[in-house]
């Protein structure tokens, strides 16, 4: 029952992370660069963040 708890605080702790970058690149995408804030451009950095977090885990390296 431990590792169940374990492995769902970590699965959600992926999620907040992915967040966390996924606003810091809309952010810099909205400030400094221009872009308009749309919902579309806020979910496409969620899961451009998503897939950074994945390669990072999932290296080889």
């Amino acid at each position: 029952m431990r590792e169940l708890v374990f492995e769902v605080l970590l699965r959600l702790s992926k999620a907040l992370a992915a967040a966390v970058l996924g606003l810091i690149v809309w952010l810099v995408a909205v400030g400094p660069l221009g872009a308009h804030g749309t919902v579309e451009l806020a979910l496409l950095c969620w899961l451009s963040a998503a897939a950074f977090i994945l390669l990072v885990e999932e290296s080889p390296i």
